[in-house]
């Protein structure tokens, strides 16, 4: 089929590459003048750097992004940096697990890091054991309408300072209070109790546009498919038996972009649609309307250049944060 990805973000980007994987012939538009989206590099004129912008950590765990990193020509060993599970703190306390252990089997590198968490008394330390126990023996599951914040009420207050609430933070981009519980246990299940491997940190020795999304136009590109980029979708619309994209036909549409986009265009397709489609439109919009979202702050810092061979003592230590102090971690 002829199929036309809205958005070259890495969500666009990884359909794009599934769909010709399944044989399909790919079209990209994408309203910038470069791909990947909110997680790509950006070029500073004024300081000359490329910087990041977006998450900068993977985890073990992410195993289909990490597929499909190979399958277009990025080699993961050497684009990422590979450690065992580790949050320290610049004064050397936080969970770090031994190098020595990071080819252990999940749970036990995850349990090991938490016994051997330094700043942590055992009190500290028994209470997470016991609580990840009680997760996994309840296979993962609790009320869909708890909090990270109530699912977690009973660990002592250093874990759920210096654990809990920067690790909901960074994974879920919502405060402990207010974050699914049922989400939070998928990313504990996937990362810390799942496959070998699944709780190291991958770090990326490079920028996220060439991490995934810039060598998947590339192979997409080299087969014949189109990546057009500065191309803004104004209009879709259904016009049997083919989807149009500002006039031009299509089999099918994946529109990647985001969640406020996605439901102006479809409530505005809705309109023109045969009713068939157009109660199933207008009931996605009103659902994606209604999702609430946190920002992301990235801060950079430049060192002064007779200061340009420091380098901080991990390549990511854990910040306490607080009212005054809003940050989790510094890379």
């Amino acid at each position: 089929m002829k199929i036309a990805i809205v958005g070259a973000g890495w969500s666009g980007m990884a359909a794009a590459v599934a769909a010709t994987q399944a044989g399909h012939h790919a079209t990209i538009f994408e309203a910038s003048r470069a791909v990947g989206g909110r997680a790509r590099a950006i070029f500073h004129e004024n300081s000359n750097y490329h910087l990041d912008n977006g998450q900068h950590i993977l985890v073990g765990a992410y195993t289909e992004c990490l597929r499909l990193m190979r399958w277009v020509g990025v080699n993961p060993e050497t684009a990422l940096l590979r450690l065992p599970l580790s949050l320290p703190f610049v004064d050397g306390t936080g969970l770090q697990t031994p190098m020595w252990a990071k080819n252990w089997s999940a749970p036990f590198d995850a349990l090991l890091a938490i016994a051997t968490a330094r700043g942590w008394n055992w009190s500290d330390r028994l209470s997470l054991i016991r609580a990840s126990l009680a997760w996994q023996y309840a296979r993962f599951h609790c009320p869909p309408q708890q909090t990270v914040a109530e699912l977690c009420h009973g660990l002592a207050p250093r874990v759920l300072h210096e654990l809990i609430e920067p690790l909901c933070v960074s994974a879920l981009n919502t405060p402990a209070d207010q974050a699914s519980a049922t989400v939070f246990l998928t990313v504990l299940k996937d990362a810390l109790f799942g496959i070998r491997g699944g709780s190291h940190l991958l770090l990326p020795r490079v920028d996220l546009g060439r991490l995934f999304p810039e060598a998947a136009a590339r192979w997409l590109t080299e087969r014949g498919h189109s990546v057009q980029l500065g191309k803004r979708i104004r209009h879709l619309e259904w016009s049997d038996p083919y989807w149009l994209c500002d006039g031009e036909s299509f089999d099918r549409v994946i529109w990647a972009t985001s969640a406020s986009n996605a439901a102006l265009t479809l409530t505005q397709s809705a309109q023109a649609a045969p009713e068939s489609i157009a109660n199933s439109m207008r009931e996605w919009a009103q659902t994606a309307s209604n999702l609430r979202f946190e920002a992301i702050a990235t801060v950079y810092a430049k060192t002064k250049i007779q200061t340009m061979n420091a380098r901080l003592p991990h390549p990511m230590l854990a910040l306490r944060s607080g009212v005054d102090a809003p940050a989790q971690f510094v890379f």
